[in-house]
C-alpha cells in the first residue's frame, strides 16, 4: 500500500516520461524505404511545340485569317476624309523642321579611361535641327486619288524616278486599291503630316533644300498642267539632270 501511494505520485510519473522522452530523443534517426505505394508515373516536361500543335490543330485560321482581311479591309476604307484642292499657280513653301527637346536625351558615352556610363547627350531644351545630322536622299509625293489626272502625273514620276519617290494620298482614300494600280507602295497622309506642313492641296513635293535652304525643307504645290519636268527642275538635286520625253 505504501509503495502503491508512492508510484502514484504524480510528481513522479511525469518524471518517467520526461525521462523516457529524453532517452528517445538521444536515439539517431534513421531513413527507412517504405517501397512504392500506388500507380506511378514517370515525370515529363511537356513539349511546348507538341502543345501548341494541338491548339494550332483545334483553332480555327481559316475564320482568323477571314476576320483579319475584314478588319485591314475596313481600317483602309474609314480613313479620315479630307479634301485636297489644287491650285492654280505652283508656289514653293521652306518649313524649318528643328525642335526643341522636351526631355533630356540620354545615351552611353565613354570617359577618359575607356569606359562607358549613362550620360546626358543633349539636355531638355535645347533646339535640333535634323538636317545638320542626317539628309534625306528621297522625297514625298502628295496627290489625290480621286483625281485622274493627278494619277497620270505621279505614274510618269514613280516611272521616271522609282528610287526617289514616296507615294502619299492626301484625301483618306484607300492607299491599297492605289498601290495595286500604281505598282509601287502608297501611304496615307496622317494628322501629323497635315498639321506639321498645313497639307491642304495637292499635287505637292516635299524635300530636302540646297544651298541657302539646305537646312529647311522645301514644300512646293504644283499648278496643273502637270509635267515629270516641271518635278524634276523642283528637287535638281535629287532627281538629277534628266529631262522628260
Amino acid at each position: 500500500m505504501n509503495r502503491l501511494n508512492k508510484a502514484s505520485n504524480p510528481l513522479k510519473l511525469i518524471g518517467v516520461i520526461s525521462a523516457i522522452f529524453a532517452v528517445g530523443g538521444a536515439t539517431p534517426a534513421r531513413a527507412v524505404n517504405l517501397g512504392v505505394q500506388g500507380t506511378t508515373w514517370p515525370i515529363i516536361e511537356i513539349d511546348m511545340r507538341a502543345l501548341l500543335m494541338q491548339q494550332l490543330a483545334s483553332t480555327n485560321l481559316k475564320g482568323i485569317q477571314t476576320q483579319l482581311k475584314h478588319s485591314v479591309k475596313s481600317y483602309f476604307n474609314d480613313l479620315p476624309k479630307r479634301a485636297a484642292p489644287g491650285v492654280t499657280n505652283t508656289v514653293t513653301r521652306w518649313y524649318n523642321p528643328s525642335f526643341t527637346l522636351q526631355n533630356d536625351i540620354w545615351a552611353p558615352k565613354q570617359n577618359s579611361k575607356g569606359q562607358w556610363h549613362w550620360g546626358i547627350l543633349y539636355r531638355k531644351g535645347t533646339t535640333v535641327n535634323p538636317l545638320n545630322y542626317e539628309k534625306p536622299t528621297n522625297a514625298m509625293l502628295f496627290f489625290n486619288g480621286h483625281s485622274k489626272q493627278q494619277i497620270a502625273f505621279v505614274k510618269k514620276a514613280i516611272e521616271k524616278f522609282p528610287a526617289k519617290l514616296m507615294l502619299i494620298e492626301a484625301t483618306g482614300m484607300n492607299p491599297v486599291h492605289l498601290a495595286d494600280k500604281l505598282h509601287v507602295p502608297v501611304y496615307t497622309e496622317t494628322p501629323e503630316m497635315t498639321e506639321r506642313f498645313n497639307l491642304d492641296k495637292t499635287p505637292s513635293l516635299l524635300y530636302p533644300g540646297s544651298g541657302n535652304h539646305r537646312l529647311y525643307l522645301g514644300f512646293t504645290t504644283f499648278a496643273p498642267p502637270f509635267s515629270v519636268k516641271v518635278l524634276q527642275e523642283t528637287w535638281p538635286q535629287g532627281f538629277g539632270t534628266h529631262t522628260e520625253k
